[in-house]
C-alpha cells in the first residue's frame, strides 16, 4: 500500500472513530430529528469536499499532500495556512485521545491522593504507553 492511501485510511478512520464516539453524547440534548438533519448536511458537505479533492488530484502528482496542493493553488501563504491548520487538527485529535484514554485508565486505577492526581498520573501512563507503541510500530515498519 502506498503512503497516500495509508495516510488517507489512517486519517479517515481516526475521524470516523472519534465522531462515532462523540456523536451520541453531543446529540443527546438536541433530539433525533435535528441530529438526523445535521448528519445528512455533514454528509453532503463532506461528499462535496471529497469530490473537490478528486478534481484537484486529477491535475497533480499522486503523492502530493495537502501542503503541496495549497502551495500549487494558493502559493507559499496557502501552504503555511494549510500546514498550520493540519497541525492544529492533529494536536487537538491527539489531545482528545490522550485525555480520553487517560480518563478510562484513571477509572480503573485506585485513587492515589485525590481524583485529580490519579487522572494526571493515568494520562502520563497512557502517554508513555502510546509513545512506546508508536516507537514499536516505527521499528516494525523500518524492517
Amino acid at each position: 500500500m502506498n503512503k497516500t492511501a495509508g495516510s488517507t485510511l489512517l486519517v479517515s478512520g481516526t475521524m470516523i472513530g472519534a465522531g462515532m464516539l462523540a456523536m451520541p453524547l453531543t446529540s443527546a440534548g438536541i433530539g433525533f430529528s435535528f441530529t438526523l438533519v445535521l448528519l445528512i448536511a455533514l454528509w453532503a458537505l463532506l461528499t462535496c469536499t471529497a469530490l473537490l479533492f478528486v478534481e484537484v488530484y486529477q491535475t497533480t502528482d499522486a503523492d502530493a499532500g495537502i501542503g503541496t496542493l495549497a502551495a500549487q493553488y494558493f502559493g507559499r501563504f496557502g501552504r503555511i495556512v494549510a500546514t498550520t491548520v493540519l497541525l492544529v487538527f492533529l494536536y487537538a485529535l491527539l489531545s482528545a485521545y490522550v485525555t480520553g484514554g487517560g480518563s478510562i485508565l484513571a477509572s480503573s486505577l485506585p485513587t492515589i491522593v485525590n481524583e485529580n492526581t490519579t487522572s494526571k498520573i493515568a494520562i502520563g501512563i497512557f502517554t508513555l504507553f502510546l509513545v512506546h507503541l508508536l516507537l514499536l510500530v516505527q521499528k516494525v515498519l523500518m524492517v
